[in-house]
């Protein structure tokens, strides 16, 4: 009889072991493995949010915009438009301008290597007083870009910008360039560029010679790599022209 006793504690306590044993793995199957699911897909969100937030980072480093003002004809001198230039392979939205301090929402769609001209806007600007006017747009990126000619004056007769000017921009292969550019009156200027990887720049000012036509060539070495006419008709037109080679 004592014997059977024994068995029998024996046997219980085999059955509480299991029970046991069954119930840890039942907690560890409704709390703990939930919970690494749980910290599983956290992670898997957070390196998708990181992956899109490095794709917009590099997508804004990219973007790449010309913005250029002038009157709109010269019968209504209030009136200023805005000319933006995408210089880049991504479309560019345009959710934003801004005139001084004053902000008008856009909603404009930009094509790669394209021009929108956005606009009029009336300034209205009181006569016989000079008056200043500086155009920035902002991108969806959060890209913001200035107007390369500057602010704008009104000096409560006409309209006036600091300078006029041609910008050169070279992309092509190579190292040394030579730029010639000849106007009218006589104009006649040479720049030579080095460029190392990515892109050359060089700016011709024009300001005191003014309005016309001027021929822009591109050599590298002997070799002509790029030839274009431009022409300057500021206030009816951009007082910045780009030539890109």
């Amino acid at each position: 009889m004592h014997t059977t006793s024994i068995m029998c504690r024996r046997k219980r306590k085999g059955v509480s072991t299991v029970l046991g044993t069954l119930i840890f793995i039942g907690i560890l199957f409704t709390s703990v493995v939930p919970m690494f699911l749980v910290m599983n897909q956290a992670d898997t969100i957070y390196e998708q949010k990181k992956l899109e937030r490095e794709r917009l980072d590099e997508e804004r480093a990219r973007e790449d915009v010309n913005v250029f003002v002038y009157p709109t004809g010269e019968i209504a001198p209030g009136n200023l438009t805005l000319t933006v230039e995408n210089r880049c392979e991504l479309t560019v939205k345009i959710v934003r301008i801004w005139i001084n301090d004053t902000i008008h929402d856009q909603e404009s769609i930009i094509k790669s290597m394209s021009p929108l001209e956005l606009g009029s806007f009336d300034v209205s600007p009181p006569a016989g007083k000079n008056s200043t006017y500086d155009f920035r747009v902002t991108t969806d990126r959060g890209n913001v870009f200035e107007a390369g000619s500057g602010p704008i004056v009104y000096d409560g007769w006409d309209w006036e910008v600091d300078t006029k000017m041609i910008n050169v921009l070279i992309s092509s292969s190579g190292v040394v360039f030579k730029i010639y550019v000849t106007g009218p009156n006589d104009y006649d200027e040479y720049a030579q560029v080095w460029k190392i990887g990515g892109t050359a720049f060089k700016t011709f000012d024009i300001t005191d010679n003014g309005n016309g036509v001027y021929h822009v060539t591109v050599k590298r070495g002997s070799n002509i790599i790029h030839e274009e006419d431009v022409t300057m008709e500021w206030p009816d037109g951009p007082s910045v022209l780009w030539v890109y080679a």
